[in-house]
């Protein structure tokens, strides 16, 4: 009956929306692959090539709408997602569709323990993942912003 129900909602998408979730649903399976065999700098490096100039896809489409079916997708990706992996695929498909994001990374020490964490930014703030999870406080890679640049 889930599938069913599921399947339903899919169909009742708009055209715009079903070629943003399929999208979506790709690029959480191809991000966490493409972490597995090639660097950060690398797989940035892709995406700016892959995309091209930005140009606005899918005007029906949100932003907020588009994080969200990328939200959707990484719960059933062929592999098990991570911050990183939602965020690259985000990333990618919100560049794909013409929004201005910038990843962020940042990283902690929690009992002793040296912790990292993935999230998203547009111009409205985080759209896909959080700054602090679990109330933890990263401290933001500063450094980062020059391989998205």
């Amino acid at each position: 009956m889930a599938v069913m129900n599921r399947l339903s909602k899919f169909a009742s998408l708009s055209r715009d929306e079903k070629r943003v979730a399929l999208l979506a649903a790709g690029s959480t399976t191809a991000a966490r692959i493409a972490l597995m065999i090639w660097s950060l700098p690398e797989i940035v490096k892709i995406v700016g090539k892959v995309n091209g100039p930005r140009v606005r896809r899918y005007q029906s489409v949100s932003l907020l709408r588009a994080a969200r079916f990328i939200d959707q997708a990484s719960g059933y990706s062929l592999l098990p997602t991570t911050c990183l992996s939602r965020t690259i695929a985000a990333y990618f498909v919100l560049s794909r569709l013409g929004f201005s994001s910038t990843p962020g990374i940042g990283v902690s020490k929690v009992n002793g323990k040296f912790a990292a964490h993935a999230w998203l930014e547009c111009e409205d703030g985080v759209v896909i993942g959080t700054k602090s999870p679990d109330g933890d406080n990263y401290q933001p890679l500063d450094s980062l912003a020059r391989f998205f640049a």
